[in-house]
């Protein structure tokens, strides 16, 4: 069962809603009509989440000319989240992506602005306090995205820049320690001073999300130049599709492997891991593993990148991708596998 659901697609990009976003929206909205809260504040909120959507577009609309891929945008409750190639290591390129969100809450405050002045006197107070905290809003997300911490659009810009003087690796070091030290502040001022829980809960994801940036760019700069083929498993183990349940069992247990693609006369239709066998009961171990087998499978190729494989494991949640070449299987790919060459490689770096 998928988790969102999609509304449009702009500039080619899939907008999706997370269900969990779908039940705080409804949420909202029944607050308002037992008036726990204002009909303005459900409103404005909603506004809030369609510029967040805004702000993420103009992310990915500038990303897409730098030729990196957009998979999908999703709105979760905490916002929205672009999902997209890697941002490039051209320190001009991730100035402008990072900053072009930014600066669009900024022009849509500046021209809601304009609009307020020019008809203020001809609209109610009401109406006009709405749009005086919509434009408020907009500052607030513009000016707290340029914060220079990651996971916001301020850490991306501060590393662009002082990737002008160093080399990749050391200017997200720097700009992921910056931002960690601004979250200790705000989590002792949030803590000790203000005693504001939200704004310890921010610290948090501000300190988490910098030390993930680190530790991402240092796994992708370390893999740059490594590709599928060179640590594959070339001697692949596999299922046909009428192997009974029972006896990719026992060949799990002797192989000690945990997923292994089925194929029918050479062809993969599918793929079957232990977490798949281990859901069924030991009364049925005597059906097919066709019958509970993932259809769908994502795959690999020799020369395609490792750091561009670990992301499609991590965005699918799986374990193991099979590696074609020609349309044949010619070998098989794992998150520890690629582990493996990461602590490698970074022994051979700290040499």
């Amino acid at each position: 069962m998928r988790s969102s659901l999609k509304l449009l697609t702009v500039f080619g990009i899939p907008i999706e809603l997370h269900i969990s976003f779908l039940f705080l929206i409804l949420f909202i909205y029944i607050m308002a009509f037992f008036n726990i809260i204002q009909i303005q504040v459900a409103v404005l909120i909603t506004l809030l989440f369609v510029t967040v959507v805004i702000h993420e577009l103009s992310h990915s609309y500038v990303a897409q000319n730098y030729g990196v891929s957009i998979e999908r945008i999703v709105l979760l409750p905490i916002g929205g989240v672009s999902q997209m190639e890697e941002i490039p290591k051209n320190p001009v390129q991730e100035l402008w992506i990072s900053i072009a969100g930014p600066i669009t809450n900024f022009v849509i405050a500046g021209i809601f602005y304009i609009v307020l002045i020019s008809i203020q006197g001809l609209i109610s107070p009401v109406y006009s306090s709405f749009i005086y905290d919509f434009i408020l809003v907009n500052v607030v997300l513009g000016g707290f995205n340029m914060l220079p911490a990651f996971p916001m659009d301020g850490g991306r810009i501060l590393r662009s820049i002082l990737a002008k003087r160093m080399n990749f690796i050391r200017a997200t070091e720097l700009s992921a320690t910056i931002g960690k030290q601004l979250a200790i502040i705000m989590g002792i001022v949030g803590l000790l001073i203000l005693f504001n829980p939200f704004l310890v809960l921010v610290a948090l994801f501000v300190y988490i999300g910098a030390d993930q940036e680190y530790k991402s760019t240092v796994i992708s700069t370390l893999l740059e130049d490594v590709y599928v083929e060179e640590i594959m498993t070339k001697e692949v183990k596999s299922f046909n599709p009428s192997t009974t349940i029972d006896d990719a069992l026992k060949t799990m247990y002797q192989e000690r492997h945990m997923g292994y693609p089925v194929l029918d006369d050479g062809k993969l239709v599918g793929i079957v891991t232990f977490h798949d066998i281990s859901q069924i009961p030991d009364t049925n171990r005597h059906i097919k593993v066709n019958e509970i087998m993932t259809k769908k499978v994502i795959t690999s190729s020799p020369q395609e990148g490792v750091v561009d494989t670990l992301n499609k494991l991590n965005i699918n949640n799986i374990g193991r991708v099979p590696v074609m070449k020609d349309e044949k299987l010619v070998g098989i790919i794992s998150k520890t596998d690629i582990m493996k060459i990461l602590e490698i490689l970074s022994h051979k770096k700290s040499e």
